[in-house]
């Protein structure tokens, strides 16, 4: 059985899961670093109007944004001199803790909170930004994976360059990778966008706006979650990130150096595998699935998007799906980890 040929078994186990409820529809990529080996988009992104899913589908990216906006901006800036990775955040904002690093909140290891409800409270940006620095964490004891620690990075991110999050990553990243249709707040026709959850207080789903309540409060932009994309640009994301930082005909992006010193285990005697932003393949229950090699790596977002990179088999995984569209209870990860190993296996 050829790789083409396992790879159509990924159509009809997402099939089911639409049939079964799981999601409304999804759109996904397998890519090497030359060509788009297989994709397809199936069922819908909205099932009351009944909306297609399109190859062309924008998304709420989710914690993507992590790997997405705020990581390849703090890997150019780290290139460029401007940050070192264990500098103090103290070094940026003098208030802040001289014990966390950029490191510990890149790996998760700085100890702040999972999460902290600032939508509730009405909280200036100002007033978040005070409100984290003031907070006292223990770092290195552990990996708690914590909003607070992109949310801070995205600050650090616009202190530096002097630049909304939104600009930079825009000038910086997106506009030079030709990546068209990603970007922060989309101006464009909804019907094009999947609608991620009810609101019951809008009488209507989230539809062109970001899902989460903390980002939503930060109008739209924020280190954490707020990028909207498409398959298309991902998967100029994922190749560039396969090609050790080159896109279009072998322009830099990134150093392929920069590019593996991100994706190195900086938590080895922790309770999970952390690179610098990147979630790593290891022997737990991770999305990555049984058949990924050890040395791969990727992210996952909360509405139900999700992208892996095994640089072993030299492919690249892009799954695309609005899960709280049916529900936020839906077990995801099942899925990225089947979606993973008829892929994998497709690889042997």
């Amino acid at each position: 059985m050829t790789a083409i040929t396992g790879l159509k078994r990924v159509d009809e186990f997402l099939k089911q899961m639409i049939e079964e409820q799981q999601i409304p529809g999804a759109v996904y990529a397998v890519v090497n670093e030359h060509e788009v080996l297989a994709e397809n988009a199936i069922g819908y992104s909205h099932l009351k109007e009944k909306i297609p899913m399109t190859l062309e589908t924008l998304f709420d990216l989710a914690s993507l944004t992590k790997i997405c906006a705020t990581l390849p901006s703090l890997l150019l800036l780290i290139e460029q001199g401007f940050i070192e990775i264990d500098d103090p955040i103290q070094r940026y904002f003098p208030e802040g803790q001289s014990h966390v690093t950029v490191r510990h909140l890149l790996t998760h290891t700085s100890g702040f909170t999972a999460t902290v409800p600032f939508y509730k409270y009405g909280w200036t940006k100002n007033q978040i930004l005070d409100y984290i620095l003031s907070e006292q964490p223990i770092p290195d004891q552990k990996v708690v994976y914590s909003d607070l620690n992109f949310i801070l990075l995205g600050f650090l991110i616009e202190k530096i360059t002097e630049q909304s999050l939104d600009v930079f990553t825009q000038k910086n990243i997106y506009q030079p990778l030709g990546m068209v249709h990603t970007t922060f707040n989309p101006q464009t026709d909804l019907t094009t966008i999947a609608p991620t959850e009810w609101r019951p207080e809008k009488s209507n789903y989230q539809w062109g706006e970001v899902h989460d309540e903390n980002a939503y409060h930060l109008k739209g932009v924020a280190g954490h979650a707020g990028l909207f994309s498409n398959l298309h640009d991902l998967k100029i994301y994922v190749q560039m990130l396969i090609r050790s930082g080159t896109y279009g005909d072998g322009k830099p992006f990134l150093s392929p150096r920069t590019l593996k010193v991100s994706q190195r285990n900086y938590t080895q005697s922790l309770n999970l595998n952390r690179g610098l932003g990147w979630q790593l393949g290891d022997d737990t229950y991770s999305p990555a699935g049984y058949f990924l090699s050890k040395n791969s790596y990727g992210h996952t977002g909360f509405t139900g998007t999700s992208l892996w990179i095994d640089p072993e088999k030299n492919i690249g995984l892009i799954l695309l799906a609005n899960r709280v569209h049916i529900s936020r209870e839906i077990n995801m990860n099942r899925m990225r980890r089947v979606f993973h190993n008829i892929v994998s296996a497709a690889f042997y």
